[in-house]
């Protein structure tokens, strides 16, 4: 019955144009963490004004995706694990989350509207029962021959199957 073991992995972007209070308010905090932990890296003379100039130019700014992530990490806490932009079908039940990550897309010390995030929530390893026109048919129990109970999550962008192992 079962087809394999996965992970899904679900993608959000934060920008200047996101809407949720929760993105503004990750968005805000990881740009001002972004300015204190850039200065790190960052020629104070002729400083880069952008993320992409100073990751080309300093090799070890990209600890700055950690670094960054640290200011996110609270509101990340606010979750609980359930990741709340990736509904079920039914809408009532979100995807959980195991870990995340934080990368920076760009941003500017000169301006702050240039700043963008992601952030990638890994769900713990699931059951895929099924593939059912265009969803995924999952379970969070191992032992599906007894009978379980499942939820199905549409596939859409920004949500990819990252782990999988077959099931004999």
């Amino acid at each position: 019955m079962a087809k394999a073991q996965i992970r899904l992995a679900f993608r959000i972007v934060i920008n200047k144009d996101s809407q949720s209070r929760w993105e503004k308010y990750v968005w805000d905090s990881t740009y001002q963490e972004f300015l204190m932990q850039s200065q790190l890296y960052n020629d104070a003379e002729n400083p880069w004004m952008t993320f992409k100039q100073l990751l080309s130019r300093n090799e070890k700014a990209e600890q700055l995706h950690f670094l960054v992530s640290m200011a996110a990490h609270p509101y990340l806490l606010q979750w609980k694990g359930l990741t709340y932009p990736m509904p079920d079908v039914l809408g009532n039940n979100y995807m959980p989350f195991q870990n995340y990550r934080l990368d920076i897309i760009d941003s500017s010390i000169k301006d702050k509207n240039a700043h963008e995030i992601g952030i990638t929530f890994y769900s713990p390893l699931l059951t895929l029962v099924d593939i059912v026109e265009g969803h995924y048919l999952v379970s969070t129990n191992e032992n599906i021959y007894e009978g379980v109970e499942t939820t199905m999550y549409k596939m859409q962008p920004r949500l990819s199957i990252v782990y999988y192992k077959p099931l004999e």
